[in-house]
């Protein structure tokens, strides 16, 4: 594990609310010198902590849907489980890729235009690797959230990015441009963005904040690795029960305002909603579902758990 001293936690904290915060402004909230910063985040790059820096797309913005899936394998070894991830991992219609432990083996997101591409995609991997699919499930997500992380700093400022809603495609070929650039890399300087778009800085900068204004672009965050922080990552579906839409959003916004919590998913199939958090180990994981659970007994059912072994993490420049 990583140490980390407080002030790169802090650095992480405001990273994450807003990855395409100046150094200036970094500085300037930190009481530190901007060579300082600097000097940190340089170091947190190259010891890996910060993997990567992206935008949160709200792709329904893009004319697409989102569409989840859920594999239990039989007959897998290591060098098959390879072959899976890279495939799925590879697909252009697949943003978001998981192995994992627990009830399944394997999660995945698919952003797609309509029901056929869906059918097609389920059609080739039947085909590929049906035999080693022993059970799946299909889910619609109409929407998730994507939280913060409060527990590196005990922030209590929540920054939000909410994904999906009716499908509506209302950009241009340099919006697509514009969005694939940040996807990878947020941080990179307005300079260079337009020189990659082939396109003005005013022009860019205009856009940009025009795509923010719409909610094409949600938030721009930061990739950490996790195992070096000593944390785990960690998933509940859950199975609700005879539930109003005001307790539905009680306990969206409750698990929203957990620090541990960093997704919630609605979701249209088995199980109605979905929960990711970063924790210690799986004893923190289960204390917090049990107390989600216990505050909202009149309506969680039950919920199923998986720890993720490996991630392929969301990736919107390859479905666009």
């Amino acid at each position: 594990m990583y140490a980390l001293k407080p002030k790169d936690m802090e650095i992480l904290s405001l990273l994450d609310q807003n990855s395409r915060m100046s150094v200036t402004e970094l500085a300037k909230r930190l009481k530190l010198s901007k060579d300082g910063v600097s000097y940190r985040i340089k170091k947190l790059e190259a010891e890996k902590v910060i993997t990567r820096y992206f935008a949160d797309v709200d792709v329904s913005k893009l004319g697409l849907t989102i569409n989840k899936f859920a594999l239990k394998f039989q007959n897998v070894d290591k060098d098959k489980e390879d072959e899976i991830f890279g495939y799925l991992k590879k697909h252009p219609k697949i943003g978001w890729v998981v192995f994992c432990s627990g009830a399944w083996d394997c999660v995945f997101v698919a952003y797609v235009k309509d029901d056929y591409e869906i059918q097609r995609m389920i059609n080739e991997i039947v085909e590929r690797y049906g035999k080693h699919i022993i059970s799946k499930e299909f889910l619609i997500v109409p929407e998730y959230f994507v939280v913060n992380r409060k527990w590196l700093a005990n922030s209590d400022r929540t920054a939000i990015s909410r994904i999906g809603g009716r499908s509506d495609k209302a950009v241009d070929d340099l919006d697509i441009k514009l969005i694939k650039i940040l996807t990878q890399n947020c941080r990179k300087p307005i300079i260079e963005i337009a020189k990659e778009a082939g396109a003005s800085s005013s022009l860019v900068i205009s856009r940009i904040r025009r795509l923010e204004k719409s909610g094409a672009i949600q938030n721009y965050r930061i990739g950490l690795d996790l195992a070096r922080m000593g944390k785990e990552f960690c998933k509940s579906f859950v199975y609700l029960q005879n539930y109003t839409a005001q307790e539905h959003g009680k306990l969206v916004d409750f698990c929203i305002g957990y620090p541990n919590v960093t997704a919630v998913t609605n979701t249209i199939g088995p199980w109605e909603l979905e929960l990711e958090m970063e924790v210690a180990n799986f004893d923190e994981f289960y204390r917090i579902m049990n107390e989600i659970k216990s505050r909202f007994k009149h309506i969680i059912r039950s919920y199923e758990a998986i720890t993720i072994t490996r991630e392929y993490g969301i990736d919107y420049s390859t479905i666009i």
